[in-house]
């Protein structure tokens, strides 16, 4: 299994708004993804995977790992198009892991560090760019897509409302 990251949403026709705690939001990114992310938690058939690295299946959850992973998102991309080397602290308690993205022609080669007991096995896999920038674009699409697909309003705060149109 080479590594991927993709996000899916269920969601039966004619889905209900969702209750929103406030969208009297700043706009501020990160605050942002942490009310997406615990809006779309709620939601069943909501799936955050990661996979690689010897295990197809990282135990992972919407409502923290989604939106760790979701904020480095922007800064990910942006290295990767730039092909310069980025990191993506995966903190959250039992992952604890840090994928290190770099260039290497065509290829980005990605490592990952594990800080708990779980041993990636191999320790490095690589990616086109191409392939790369693909899977991350349609990851925020799907994300911003989820929103949309449930009703919430924060579909309409900017980043998601252009991820919502391929702009990512």
């Amino acid at each position: 299994m080479s590594f991927s990251v993709s996000f899916t949403l269920a969601v039966p026709p004619a889905a209900p708004p969702p209750d929103s705690a406030s969208l009297e939001l700043d706009g501020d990114y990160e605050t942002l993804v942490m009310e997406a992310c615990s809006v779309l938690s709620e939601v069943e058939g909501c799936r955050f995977h990661i996979g690689g690295f010897g295990d197809d299946e990282w135990p992972l959850d919407v409502a923290y790992d989604l939106s760790v992973f979701m904020e480095q998102l922007p800064s990910l991309l942006v290295g990767v198009r730039e092909r310069r080397e980025v990191e993506v602290d995966l903190y959250s308690q039992g992952i604890e892991r840090t994928l290190t993205f770099r260039p290497s022609g065509d290829l980005v080669m990605i490592h990952c560090d594990s800080r708990t007991g779980w041993v990636p096995d191999p320790v490095r896999e690589s990616i086109t760019q191409r392939e790369l920038v693909a899977m991350l674009s349609k990851l925020a699409e799907e994300f911003a897509g989820g929103l949309k697909a449930i009703n919430s309003e924060l579909s309409e705060f900017a980043p998601f409302e252009g991820w919502l149109e391929g702009e990512v």
